[in-house]
């Protein structure tokens, strides 16, 4: 009996950090996609909506939110049929095209991200539930007790990895969807569409920088597909699990939080929400983005961890992350928050070009995990890579290079193309060096 409630319980807490998932355990594109749905449908999802409502004009903002939705599920397309076809997570990917050795800086840069993502959550948490108790009980209560809270629950939904991850999704996302039309329906109770575009010119943002903010929001999570459609079975839940959420429910939550905002004329989320006459749902809607949202970032940082130190279980790397994470949410960090999305879309962008060049075309879909992972301890050209698409990114926003007018964009083509450009020579050189040695 003690023996199968071990067998069990390791069941529970495998999550295949490190080796490629089961064939025989397999989930649907749809339910992959109600993963970043719930995303879509989050407290900083429609924070990026609400912010862009006061950084350029209502109908350019739509636009950016549009473009940015494309690029994105073009992205995690890709990026997810990477994670498909090898069944392993973004961290063990990253080992091929980085090396054992380049891709701990990859993996503890992804981790950071996801640090930060995990407190900006917390803390949205604690500053909404906090607020709404308040409002509806009139009881004050303090600031820490809720950031504590906050930190528990989230952490608790990822201990089990992908299995819990994906059942709290689907437990979620009808609830978030209902809250969202509402707000909808009031916002257009009292407005109309040709009203919010006519309201006076917004310019602090241009349309590229609006549409990298957007892909910023969602970028982290289009690289790390893989960590979700390796347990997919066909090339079609890649396309499903990016499409849905990334352009479908990201157009829909992030209009509503930009039309929201336009017509309560607040840019703070939850005076916004409740201005609108969401009374308790705010409250709902808080708990449970905020739950699955961190759920997920706490997810991809114990994989992340995983992979760098394999000596601990994933799970126990979740409790230490959790930590750390609600322990970030103590400092004021929202005040940066277009600037932190804005440089995640920069930073992260050109690592799912990197691996998808590397696996498609210069692997030619063909990777070995118990050798070629393994030769190269430190591929410097896919480091030189990364960084060029970084300074190209950052000399694109001050107007010093223009590709494609979109600074992440502009990041992923540099890195993309620079990697498959140094690897194709490195591999003409070692072909010309081995012809040229005698014998």
């Amino acid at each position: 009996m003690a023996k199968h409630k071990k067998i069990n319980l390791e069941y529970l807490v495998e999550d295949y950090a490190t080796k490629p998932v089961a064939r025989d355990i397999s989930v649907s594109g749809l339910r992959i996609a109600m993963i970043n749905t719930a995303l879509a449908f989050s407290l900083p999802a429609l924070l990026t909506g609400v912010q862009l409502s006061s950084a350029l004009d209502a109908d350019k903002a739509i636009t950016a939110i549009i473009w940015g939705g494309v690029i994105v599920t073009l992205i995690g397309t890709v990026a997810g049929m990477v994670g498909l076809r090898n069944r392993l997570s973004t961290y063990m990917l990253i080992r091929f095209s980085f090396g054992a050795r380049g891709s701990v800086l990859v993996n503890l840069c992804m981790a950071l991200s996801m640090f930060g993502w995990f407190g900006v959550n917390v803390y949205l948490f604690g500053q909404a539930a906090g607020g709404l108790f308040q409002s509806l009980t009139g009881i004050e209560a303090a600031h820490w007790i809720f950031l504590l809270a906050g930190g528990l629950l989230m952490t608790a939904g990822a201990i089990f990895g992908f299995k819990s991850v994906q059942k709290l999704a689907l437990l979620i996302v009808p609830v978030q969807v209902l809250v969202l039309a509402i707000l909808l329906n009031n916002t257009f109770a009292g407005t109309s569409i040709r009203e919010l575009l006519s309201l006076p010119a917004q310019t602090r943002l241009t349309q590229g920088e609006a549409i990298s903010a957007v892909v910023g929001s969602f970028i982290v999570a289009a690289v790390i597909m893989p960590d979700f459609t390796r347990y997919g079975r066909k090339w079609q839940d890649s396309f499903l699990a990016s499409f849905i959420p990334y352009f479908i429910a990201t157009t829909f939550s992030y209009s509503i939080a930009l039309f929201a905002a336009l017509w309560t004329g607040k840019d703070d989320i939850i005076q916004l929400m409740l201005t609108a006459g969401l009374g308790i749902f705010a409250f709902i809607l808080v708990i449970l983005s905020s739950w699955i949202t961190n759920s997920v970032n706490l997810y991809g940082c114990s994989l992340s961890l995983s992979s760098i130190f394999t000596r601990f279980q994933e799970w126990k790397i979740a409790i230490a992350s959790g930590i750390a994470g609600t322990t970030i949410a103590f400092f004021e960090i929202l005040e940066h928050f277009i600037d932190f999305i804005f440089s995640l879309g920069i930073i992260f962008t050109p690592i799912a070009g990197i691996y998808s060049i590397d696996y498609f075309i210069l692997n030619r879909a063909n990777y070995n995990l118990q050798t070629d992972h393994q030769n190269t301890r430190t591929s410097y050209i896919a480091l030189v890579s990364w960084l060029s698409g970084i300074v190209v990114a950052y000399g694109a926003i001050r107007d010093l290079i223009h590709i494609t007018g979109i600074a992440s964009c502009d990041s992923l083509f540099a890195a993309a193309l620079t990697y498959l450009v140094l690897m194709t020579l490195k591999k003409r050189f070692n072909t010309s060096a081995k012809n040229y040695l005698p014998g």
